[in-house]
């Protein structure tokens, strides 16, 4: 008994030492059969979320908020303190999210982005022609 307490609690540790994004990649793509899952998509979702916190909270000029900025750079620095934990996390979860990734997605073709999207069109003589 002793040896599943202490099981469960390094398990329990290990969930809340990884980051938040990892935790939401995984729980996401569990929810959606996986096809959602992405390889590091914790690590994208915290830079994608910091990004999206500045783009819709940052003010300038007239509408100059020194309060709200201030909310915003504290946001994006917890936000930057989770970026290695789900880095930690994401490394940890490969054996699950590069299978997720390969076979959730066959019919499309991940870009460097990490946006999904078709392959793009080949070149042509025609093309070439104009």
């Amino acid at each position: 008994m002793a040896r599943a307490s202490r099981a469960a609690a390094v398990w329990i540790f290990v969930l809340l030492v990884c980051g938040c994004g990892t935790v939401a990649n995984l729980s996401i793509g569990a929810r959606q059969g996986w096809k959602n899952a992405m390889v590091y998509g914790g690590v994208r979702r915290d830079i994608q979320s910091a990004d999206d916190w500045i783009d819709h909270n940052w003010t300038w000029g007239e509408n100059l908020n020194i309060q709200q900025d201030v909310g915003t750079v504290v946001g994006v620095g917890l936000v930057g303190i989770d970026v290695p934990l789900s880095a930690i996390g994401d490394t940890l979860t490969l054996p699950i999210t590069i299978p997720a990734s390969i076979w959730g997605r066959s019919s499309n073709v991940a870009t460097v982005s990490g946006k999904i999207g078709t392959t793009p069109p080949v070149a042509t003589d025609n093309d070439n022609q104009k």
